[in-house]
């Protein structure tokens, strides 16, 4: 029963780690931990195999997305196929209202997935469709949903995220992707400066349900028209979309 306990804690070490360093080698995992070779590559290995930790192309290591995604989905209320189709009037205005794309999001593992759309009016916009998918640290939607999730998944997510480069302002820094989900939380609203796509940007809010962020919308378009000058007026109009978005969510539950 010892020897059972102890291998247990080794393995819980490890995992632990993980979630702390992700990206890291057997190799540092056995420098920082100080466990023997043979040790060390047994409990990656049982790790890996029952996948809880999984291995890319470097033979780097990080906690399964699956974990996170499970995580995630324990702290966050479900957004439902009937109030997504709800949500359509309030998009319709906000559209109406500015000509530009509108669409709603939410987090799937360590993606943002579109649920629903309307499209904008001009010749030249924003193209998205139901089931398109994005990494959360390029999305204005997935930064907004992130940036109201505890503090624990919101750091499990942050340090599963692969941060791939997209554009030249896309952030791939895990410290400065952090912070700007700080300045979410205190603008209230999220920016895509043309971080997933050059010459697109997107501002998005989040829709609430029971006290919990359940998902986001956005209004997108071309830098030219959703530019920068703009961010105050339109992350105000994305705002009070939201907001009657949320309140008929919980119209419909009363």
């Amino acid at each position: 029963m010892t020897n059972e306990v102890g291998t247990l804690k080794k393995g819980l070490d490890i995992f632990r780690l993980l979630l702390e360093r992700p990206g890291i080698t057997v190799q540092e995992i056995m420098e920082t931990l100080g466990f023997n070779k043979s040790t060390t590559y047994r409990l990656v290995n049982t790790l890996e195999q029952n996948n809880f930790i999984i291995r890319n192309d470097q033979n780097r290591y990080q906690v399964s997305s699956e974990l996170v995604l499970t995580v995630l989905q324990q702290n966050q209320a479900p957004f439902h196929f009937d109030w997504n189709w709800g949500a359509v009037p309030a998009m319709q205005e906000l559209c109406e209202k500015t000509n530009e794309t509108i669409y709603i999001g939410i987090i799937h593992g360590l993606q943002v997935v579109t649920t629903q759309v309307v499209s904008g009016h001009y010749s030249t916009r924003t193209h998205s469709e139901i089931g398109n998918k994005s990494d959360i640290h390029t999305s204005a939607i997935g930064k907004c949903i992130l940036a109201y999730q505890t503090e624990d998944v919101q750091k499990r997510i942050v340090k599963a995220l692969d941060y791939k480069k997209y554009t030249e302002n896309t952030i791939t820094d895990r410290f400065r992707f952090e912070k700007e989900l700080h300045h979410i939380r205190e603008m209230s609203y999220a920016i895509d400066d043309e971080e997933g796509e050059p010459g697109n940007r997107c501002i998005a809010a989040p829709i609430w349900k029971n006290g919990k962020v359940v998902a986001a919308i956005a209004l997108s378009g071309p830098s030219v028209r959703v530019s920068k000058q703009k961010d105050d007026t339109y992350g105000q109009l994305v705002k009070q979309c939201a907001g009657k978005i949320s309140s008929a969510i919980a119209r419909n539950d009363s």
